[in-house]
């Protein structure tokens, strides 16, 4: 049997699509992350190898929880007139899977904005319109449940009714909301199997086995002309793996060093270890963003560690701003890598004194306000506060990470 999940029933369907420009729409935004372990955060965006595309935000997490009904992302988002909206002239994000398609209606109660369009109804219409067989003909008139049957579902609605293995699994999967009302009888198809189309999609059941959702998606995308090829993993998104939704287990707190109670001292009992978590050598903050690369800089800890795929790859000591004036402080919050020059002369004016560093190495802008990280060759004070707002880091260190983080990487900045 299907193992769709649960979710809130369906609010409504629309009849009717119209392709729109394909436009590169980013939902990830939408959900916010969340944190199974104190210092973690799953990815918000993932890569599917199978199709060869990226499901992110509100949409990954239908995926995963409905993966056997969708099937795997067959298009990036893109933006279409679905029908669905208050506003009939407005587009909504739309993301076509192998089995299905699913739009973003912000308007809906949070439980509702992901809901599932009507290829059922498309496919249904097209083969009604092209010679269908005859056992379809049949399947498509109206019908109603006897009032002596004990195995029948029926939806006065849509004038259609479910029964058996079709019913099991509809009712199993939250049907309601990912596959709609029925718009068929279940019927014989020429090659033996059992069919029922659906408003969001279709079942078959071949002899001896459970149903299976027909690739409606994929045919979907075919007759529309949507690009449907395989793209490049965007840098810095993983390769989806349900084990990155598993948070990790918490680091092992770091106890101060004790010299022992001083000689003839009661000890104290009730006393609890000094637990010092954020200290090099430790996990530190952890992954603030869900981000498979982050960059997380400590103010009060005059600290940074790297993270990968929720693994801390290196960790060190750094000088961020004095904080004297507004100029000099390091600012607190969610930035990315937006500029990267391997060597460069930094000179400025603030609080009327100028400033001239000469070659400075391994460059990293993370803000608009010219705050980057950076080697550092002119001190070696690391651990204290030291620069103009840039985060200062050791030679070594800043080599490596100009290496590793690309641009786009997320760097956080907290207190």
């Amino acid at each position: 049997m299907i193992g769709w999940g649960s979710q809130a029933p369906r609010i409504g369907r629309a009849v009717g699509f119209a392709p729109l420009l394909i436009l590169a729409v980013v939902v990830g935004a939408l959900l916010p992350a969340r944190v199974g372990a104190e210092h973690w955060a799953p990815p918000r965006t993932v890569y599917v190898p199978s199709t060869g595309h990226t499901t992110d935000g509100l949409f990954l997490q239908a995926w995963r929880d409905h993966r056997a009904l969708l099937g795997d992302p067959i298009t990036e988002e893109l933006a279409a007139k679905t029908g669905y909206a208050t506003d009939p002239k407005a587009a909504q994000i739309v993301q076509y899977y192998e089995n299905g398609a699913l739009v973003y209606l912000p308007d809906e109660e949070p439980d509702a904005q992901v809901q599932t369009l009507d290829l059922g109804r498309q496919a249904l219409d097209l083969a009604l319109a092209a010679r269908p067989p005859l056992a379809l003909q049949r399947a498509a008139r109206r019908t109603a449940c006897s009032p002596s049957s004990t195995d029948c579902l029926g939806f006065a609605e849509t004038g259609h009714t479910l029964r058996g293995f079709f019913r099991d699994s509809w009712e199993a999967g939250d049907g309601v909301r990912w596959l709609g009302q029925p718009l068929t009888e279940a019927y014989r198809a020429a090659d033996g199997s059992w069919l029922q189309y659906f408003e969001g999609g279709a079942l078959r059941a071949r002899a001896g086995g459970e149903p299976e959702p027909l690739p409606l998606g994929t045919a979907a995308a075919k007759r529309l002309r949507l690009a449907t090829g395989k793209i490049e993993r965007p840098n810095g998104i993983p390769v989806y793996d349900e084990t990155l939704f598993v948070a990790p287990p918490e680091p092992e707190p770091v106890l101060e060093p004790s010299l022992g109670p001083a000689p003839g001292a009661v000890p104290d009992l009730a006393a609890q270890p000094v637990v010092t978590p954020w200290t090099i050598g430790s996990f530190g903050p952890g992954p603030q963003r869900g981000d498979y690369q982050e960059i997380v800089v400590s103010i009060s800890q005059q600290a940074l560690w790297a993270y990968e795929g929720g693994e801390l790859v290196i960790g060190t000591s750094v000088s961020t701003g004095t904080a004297e004036v507004l100029e000099t402080t390091t600012p607190v919050g969610q930035w990315s890598i937006l500029t990267k020059v391997d060597v460069q002369d930094m000179e400025g004016t603030i609080s009327d004194e100028y400033y001239f560093v000469e070659d400075v190495p391994d460059v990293m802008y993370f803000d608009n306000l010219g705050n980057a990280l950076h080697g550092t060759y002119w001190h070696t004070n690391f651990g204290a506060p030291m620069s103009h707002g840039c985060v200062n880091l050791p030679l070594e260190t800043a080599a490596w990470l100009y290496d590793w983080a690309a641009v786009g990487t997320a760097v956080t900045v907290v207190p």
